[in-house]
C-alpha cells in the first residue's frame, strides 16, 4: 500500500526503542479527526487518541464483532456520553479479521496472523490524497449500525 502513493518508509525495529512504531501511529492518529475503524481486536492506545478526538469534535464509524463490541461498551467512555452518540457509529459484524483505520490522511492496517490474531507488530501505514477514499471504498457499504 505505501508504494501506491508517496512511496514507502521502514521503522527498523529498535531495542532501545520497543514502542517507536507505536509512537508514531499514535502521533498520526492524534492529529486527525475523521476515523473509519474496522478491526477485531482492541488496541487501548489506538482507542484512547481515537476517543479524545472525538470528544474534541471528530466523527468516528466503526465495524467490530460483537465481543469487541461488549468490551468497548464496558471499557469506553465516549460511548457512554449522550453528547456525543451522533458522532459515534457502531457496526456489528463478527467476520472482521484484521486491524484497519482510515483517517483523513492515513491508512493503518495490520493484517491477520495465522494464528487469527492481528499483526501488531508490522503495520502498514500509507499516506496520500486519496488513501481516505481508497480505505472507505474497502468498507462500505457497512452493515446497519447498532
Amino acid at each position: 500500500m505505501g508504494v501506491v502513493f508517496e512511496g514507502r518508509e521502514i521503522i527498523e525495529k529498535d531495542p532501545a526503542v520497543p514502542f517507536r512504531m507505536n509512537e508514531t501511529i499514535l502521533s498520526l492518529l492524534a492529529g486527525s479527526r475523521n476515523f473509519l475503524v474496522a478491526s477485531s481486536t482492541l488496541v487501548p492506545e489506538h482507542q484512547l487518541t481515537v476517543a479524545n478526538a472525538v470528544k474534541e469534535g471528530g466523527h468516528l464509524q466503526a465495524i467490530t464483532s460483537e465481543r469487541i463490541m461488549q468490551e468497548l461498551r464496558r471499557r469506553n467512555q465516549i460511548l457512554k456520553d449522550d453528547s456525543l452518540r451522533g458522532r459515534i457509529e457502531l457496526h456489528c459484524y463478527n467476520h472482521v479479521n484484521m486491524h484497519l483505520i482510515v483517517t483523513d490522511s492515513h491508512l493503518f492496517m495490520a493484517l491477520p496472523r495465522l494464528d487469527g490474531t492481528s499483526d501488531l507488530e508490522n503495520i502498514i501505514i500509507s499516506k496520500g490524497s486519496g488513501i481516505s477514499e481508497l480505505g472507505q471504498d474497502a468498507l462500505l457499504p457497512l452493515p446497519e449500525p447498532l
